[in-house]
């Protein structure tokens, strides 16, 4: 028996299942409202939890099995109930227990037995993952599962010649071996059952529901369960492990309040991802950024024409047109980005005209205490010094520190902007002599 078969048939189911999905995704899902009890967000609440029952055939791909996909002689059916809890409404766990008969048969051989399965399985909604996350026409969904569980079982080896059990002395020879080939059974007394024995299992399956009301779903769904041993049958020396696969039509139960939606049966909107959590909008970020970047330039920069009064009021002042003033936020003593390019102006003159120096007069506005303000306009100073000595490589003895805090207040209020006249204080001039 070939054992690729049933991975084989896997495949095509898939894809028979994605053309399913693509057919029914491409109807038009609009010729009913969605109205805002239907939507999913984090902040409502929605019914979670379901129960389901289902029975179908359960197929077995062994080393003792003369198949290639489909039994051709015995079919064996197996029930099955689940408990999911939909985590939102693309994710869900569900956790699974079926039970059934197993039946094989080969050239010689065949064996029967019956096992439990038991899985954990996460399941995820594939219509939701769609560019139009949702049910299709508020009827369908369609999912994949895979998870980790268990199978327990037992079984017996038979003749197929005189339905005899096998015992290991047919393969060995020894006739003083009373050994029956058995599994779950006491092996010199094949009717004494015994514990049952466990093999590791990976289910791997798709599956579509539909929608009949608020409390019930029927669907259908098949499984390839993948053993991680090879001994369903009781013949260890197979090519590979021993799967078998598990279809079956079921139906569920939503449990929960009556006027909510199960959280499965729900619409996610476009600003949320698959995991129901609201996208981070780059473009808002961007605009707040912005805003934030505006406001702190108008807090901290007159506008131009207070700068080209301010400037040309300086130069009366101080008496030369080497003048270069940094402005300050209310008590800071940060320079700007766009200051730093008036002091590289300073700095470029005193290169030039190495006898040259200046002088650093701070000021401050009348905000606070006197003393305060004197302090806050020598910092300011001594920040402007560090821009000019490590930064731009000035001696510090070219550089000469005049705090004045709130004294010589510049304010010509009938010349000044609002703004201008908070900002005209607080600030630092750069004033270059030539001797």
């Amino acid at each position: 028996m070939n054992k690729t078969a049933p991975i084989i048939l896997q495949l095509i189911l898939l894809i028979v299942f994605a053309g399913t999905v693509q057919s029914v995704s491409a109807q038009k899902t609009d010729d009913f409202v969605i109205q805002e009890y239907m939507r999913y967000s984090r902040e409502k609440k929605f019914n979670s939890w379901s129960v389901g029952v289902g029975y179908g055939p359960m197929i077995m791909y062994t080393d003792i099995t003369s198949y290639t996909l489909f039994p051709n002689e015995r079919w064996n059916m197996a029930p099955m109930v689940r408990v999911t809890k939909y985590l939102n409404p693309a994710f869900a766990f569900e956790f699974q227990l079926l039970g059934g008969n197993m039946y094989g048969s080969n050239v010689g051989y065949y064996f029967e037995g019956d096992l439990i399965d038991y899985t954990i399985s996460h399941v995820g909604v594939i219509n939701q993952m769609l560019n139009t996350p949702g049910p299709r026409k508020d009827k369908w969904n369609f999912y994949y599962k895979i998870g980790f569980g268990a199978t327990a079982f037992r079984s017996k080896l038979y003749h197929s010649s005189n339905d005899s059990l096998v015992m290991v002395r047919d393969f060995s020879g020894d006739t003083t071996d009373l050994r029956y080939v058995v599994l779950g059974y006491d092996i010199y007394d094949p009717d004494k059952k015994t514990a049952r024995e466990r093999a590791l299992l990976i289910p791997v399956g798709v599956g579509v529901q539909y929608r009949i009301n608020r409390s019930f779903d029927i669907g259908l769904e098949m499984t390839m369960r993948f053993s991680l041993f090879d001994k369903f049958d009781n013949i260890l020396a197979g090519a590979t492990n021993d799967s078998y696969w598990y279809t079956n039509l079921n139906i569920s139960y939503k449990i929960g309040k009556k006027d909510k939606r199960h959280k499965r049966w729900t619409y996610r909107g476009y600003d949320f991802n698959i995991f129901g959590v609201k996208k981070k909008d780059p473009l808002k970020d961007e605009v707040a950024a912005l805003e934030d970047s505006i406001k702190s330039y108008e807090a901290g920069r007159p506008v131009k024409t207070d700068s080209v009064y301010i400037i040309h009021n300086l130069k009366k002042i101080y008496g030369t047109h080497f003048i270069y003033s940094v402005y300050f936020t209310t008590g800071g003593e940060k320079v700007d980005r766009e200051d730093l390019d008036y002091i590289a102006e300073a700095a470029i003159q005193l290169m030039k005209n190495k006898e040259w120096k200046a002088d650093l007069i701070g000021f401050s506005d009348d905000t606070g205490p006197a003393d305060k303000n004197m302090e806050l306009s020598r910092k300011r100073c001594e920040v402007v010094k560090d821009i000019f000595v490590h930064d731009l490589g000035i001696s510090a003895d070219r550089l000469n520190i005049i705090p004045k805090g709130e004294t010589e207040l510049l304010s010509p209020t009938d010349k000044l902007s609002p703004r201008g006249i908070n900002m005209v204080n607080r600030r630092v001039d750069i004033v270059i002599r030539k001797k």
